[in-house]
């Protein structure tokens, strides 16, 4: 079975279309999609890689005039379809490592919310989002943060630390840990991020408790979220 074939069965569902609601974010921010939500700006295109169900983008559709949705598994991009129809919606299957289909320099704002874990190249995936990104442009990326201080203490006493799935990630028979390849610091992600050319401009910790995450974010962020730019020239 291969990889995409997995995702698809691990996403396994009626294709119906969902009712989606528009996200209120009052206080900070209390997970993925409001931190980047409260993050990402306005402008004419934003590319969502890892887009799901499309409901990231169905929260920026009055920010940006077109819509454009990646996403590896076929099945879950025919359900952004379905949630998205009516929107400036422009749907691609694939990977972040290969988006040839993006023109170079044609997105203002690159969005990616739990997804950087799953790419195998993620050198790739970088230098891809650097080329797509228009001089100036914005990405907003987050993902499951390793040394979270709840991971640290499984480490403490012998179990995996596991970013998705229970029992040390072997909570599902189709892939482990949710299909997580890589774990991720805030300081590995910065370092990812300027080995592509990217500016980082600011971390920032989210979660239930609000503000507490972003106190000391590297130890109290169950999340990773860096706030990067292209440089203009």
């Amino acid at each position: 079975m291969s990889l995409s074939e997995q995702y698809d069965n691990f996403y396994r569902s009626s294709l119906v279309k969902e009712v989606l609601m528009d996200v209120a974010v009052r206080g900070w921010p209390k997970n993925r999609n409001e931190a980047i939500v409260v993050s990402a700006g306005t402008g004419n295109t934003v590319l969502d890689i890892g887009c799901g169900n499309g409901n990231l983008l169905y929260q920026l559709r009055k920010r940006f005039s077109k819509l454009v949705g990646l996403e590896f598994s076929a099945h879950r991009l025919e359900q952004a379809k379905l949630n998205l129809a009516g929107e400036s919606f422009v749907p691609l299957l694939g990977s972040a490592e290969d988006m040839r289909d993006v023109a170079t320099g044609s997105i203002d704002c690159v969005v990616s919310a739990d997804t950087i874990e799953h790419v195998p190249n993620v050198y790739a995936a970088a230098g891809e989002i650097f080329r797509v990104l228009s001089p100036g442009g914005l990405l907003v990326i987050n993902t499951p943060n390793i040394a979270f201080v709840k991971k640290r203490a499984l480490l403490l006493f012998g179990r995996f630390p596991s970013t998705s799935q229970p029992n040390e990630g072997l909570g599902s028979d189709i892939m482990f840990d949710g299909g997580h390849l890589h774990y991720f610091t805030f300081r590995s992600l910065s370092l990812l991020l300027r080995r592509a050319g990217l500016t980082s401009e600011r971390k920032m910790g989210y979660g239930k408790l609000g503000q507490l995450h972003n106190f000391y974010p590297p130890l109290l962020s169950g999340g990773v979220q860096i706030i990067a730019r292209k440089p203009t020239r």
